[in-house]
């Protein structure tokens, strides 16, 4: 599973203002919510719109602040640059070193320098990571669960 584009999440767009996107959210929410979910045969509530629920509030709570949508918005931008770039390695995000002083998650390039992947990124699941030095590239493969 590739980086999720959180507007698609919310059914809106890049342009969409925070009132937009909170009235896409609201109607989102209601509707996978768990409680609100209707249970046929008092069955629990499908897993698929658990994790729907979860995706959407996980979408809402990085477009809402200012910085964070920022941040999506230029990953998201330097993502469809790079995308095009040769793999060099597919890494499973297990296989990165997590920093807890810089926040960062990091894997070693073979030019000695590494790959960075920031907290923010690693949540929206940015998928295709620059070394720092080199121009070398590497997929990076998430869990399917949320």
């Amino acid at each position: 599973m590739g980086m999720e584009n959180l507007y698609d999440i919310l059914q809106s767009n890049p342009g969409a203002t925070v009132e937009e996107l909170k009235k896409a959210y609201t109607q989102l929410i209601l509707k996978y919510h768990p409680d609100k979910t209707p249970q046929k045969h008092n069955l629990p509530a499908s897993q698929t719109n658990t994790e729907k629920f979860i995706q959407v509030d996980r979408a809402w709570k990085i477009l809402s602040d200012p910085e964070l949508r920022a941040q999506f918005d230029a990953k998201w931008y330097e993502r469809s640059l790079v995308q095009d770039l040769p793999i060099q390695e597919t890494v499973h995000i297990k296989d990165f070193d997590f920093d807890s002083c810089e926040n960062v998650y990091t894997y070693p390039c073979r030019c000695g320098s590494c790959y960075v992947l920031s907290e923010l990124e690693s949540q929206v699941r940015f998928d295709i990571v620059c070394c720092e030095t080199c121009s070398l590239t590497v997929q990076v493969i998430y869990e399917e669960k949320l």
